[in-house]
């Protein structure tokens, strides 16, 4: 798809570039028993895949991302205001709690979909200089991640969470900042989804929803395959008192499916 711009095989230098996101699977599968190797085999050729075509898709982009996939929002809330305003009471409580939910989103979606775990597609993963970070972020990026920021962009998907049939479907979109330091000692795999990382590491944490917003976005149209508007969310992460990173996330209608209207 011509939004994605990542995994550029440019060679630059560490300051500048963005990072350049292999799988470590090959690296681990030493450690692991043959028969869990087996049941990765068949992931493998899809991340394979995928790989490839994000790799032609980003051969006529430039070095450059193209900005986040935000919603243009026409409904707003807090947190709070949101468990008493329409047109959240429309939603069924299971669409309410997902988006309330101070849990991992990632868990939440292997359960929905039944499946083993949820697969992370790795769309964007580098520095985000103030030229680059013209678009509308939310705007506790500025006032709580010290720069150099980093700008990772990730789609979620997770079995049948999106219907039958539907596992290639990404339930969620994702996208976060870091200051470049936090980024490598909290999320040192970068193929991995942010909730696997933070375990690995016995990272306590505290979830803060600051918004939540119903909205569109043109390109997630083409990466969702349905029609806006949206829901989506953004909130804090906080380990030791301190804010560690920013998160927005947008969720696919598809999850009606599992979620309910």
């Amino acid at each position: 798809m011509s939004f994605v711009v990542s995994r550029t095989t440019t060679t630059t230098t560490a300051a500048t570039a963005p990072r350049v996101v292999r799988s470590g699977r090959r690296q681990r599968r030493a450690h692991r028993s043959p028969a869990a190797n087996a049941r990765d085999d068949d992931e493998d050729g899809d991340d394979a895949n995928r790989e490839r075509k994000t790799m032609r898709a980003s051969s006529s982009s430039s070095s450059s991302p193209a900005p986040p996939m935000l919603l243009r929002p026409e409904f707003t809330t807090t947190d709070i205001d949101a468990l008493t305003r329409e047109p959240l009471l429309e939603l069924s409580p299971t669409w309410r709690m997902t988006l309330l939910s101070d849990g991992s989103v990632t868990r939440h979606l292997a359960a929905l979909g039944r499946a083993r775990r949820t697969r992370v597609e790795v769309l964007w993963q580098g520095p985000e200089d103030d030229a680059q970070a013209s678009y509308d972020r939310p705007r506790e990026v500025e006032t709580m991640i010290k720069a150099p920021v980093v700008r990772r962009e990730v789609l979620l998907r997770a079995g049948n969470a999106c219907g039958e049939g539907a596992e290639d479907v990404p339930a969620v979109y994702a996208a976060s900042w870091w200051n470049a330091e936090d980024a490598r000692e909290f999320m040192p795999d970068e193929t991995s989804s942010m909730w696997t990382n933070l375990r690995a590491r016995h990272v306590e944490l505290h979830r803060e929803i600051r918004e939540v917003c119903c909205g569109r976005n043109e390109r997630l149209e083409e990466v969702f395959g349905e029609a806006g508007p949206f829901w989506a969310r953004h909130y804090i992460f906080w380990s030791g008192g301190a804010p560690i990173t920013i998160v927005y996330e947008v969720f696919n209608p598809a999850l009606r499916h599992a979620l309910g209207e």
